[in-house]
Formats: C-alpha cells, sequence, structure tokens
C-alpha cells in the first residue's frame, strides 16, 4: 500500500469519525424528553408518596376479600429479567452481528476492485 493511498484512508476514517461524533452530540440533546412543565415531582419515600401508593392497594384488599379464600396463600416469587444479551437469542443476535461486521471488514479489505468510485 501506497503513502498516498494510507493517507487517504486515514482521512476517510478521521473524517467518519469526526462526523459520528458531532451528530452523535447533536442527536442526543435533540432527542432527549422534555422535562415535565408540572410542580417537581416529590420525594420517592415522602410520606404524601407512600400514602398515594398505598392507598389503592389498602381498599382493593379490603373490598374484595373472597369467604372462600385459603388461610395461606403460596408466595409468588418474583422472577428476576436476565436482560437480552445474557439470553440465548440475544447472544445468537451478537454472534450473527459480530459474524456481519468481520465479513465487512475482511470484504472491504481484500476487495478486488481497487479504485475511488467502487
Amino acid at each position: 500500500m501506497t503513502l498516498r493511498s494510507r493517507l487517504v484512508h486515514v482521512r476517510r476514517l478521521t473524517v467518519t469519525a469526526v462526523l459520528t461524533a458531532v451528530l452523535s452530540g447533536v442527536a442526543v440533546p435533540a432527542f432527549a424528553d422534555t422535562p415535565p412543565t408540572t410542580s417537581a415531582p416529590s420525594a420517592a419515600f415522602s410520606s404524601a408518596s407512600i400514602a398515594k401508593a398505598v392507598a389503592p392497594a389498602a381498599t382493593v384488599t379490603t373490598a374484595v376479600a373472597p369467604a372462600t379464600a385459603p388461610a395461606t396463600a403460596p408466595a409468588k416469587v418474583p422472577q428476576q429479567s436476565e436482560g437480552f444479551f445474557k439470553s440465548r437469542t440475544g447472544m445468537i443476535v451478537l454472534a450473527v452481528f459480530a459474524v456481519g461486521t468481520g465479513y465487512a471488514i475482511y470484504s472491504a479489505k481484500d476487495d478486488r476492485i481497487r479504485g475511488l468510485n467502487r
């Protein structure tokens, strides 16, 4: 590879990196959610927040108490989410993405057509 060819590749990579950085910096604030115009939210553990969260649950449990309910209900164990990329499907998606990216890099590097307009 000649020096000129190498400089062209470095210049393209630099321009692409700078353009990506600028667009990322502009896009994040542009797509950010606007803050609510209402009053500031109360603290998560304030007495008003707790009372508001507990009030609907208390009215539902007292109003719908069935007469034939078992004495001890089985406790439900909350299931923990593993996350998408830790699941089998997520691992397959990552593998396919890695293979595709590797092939794209290999193809760009070992392309038979060596022109500016390829």
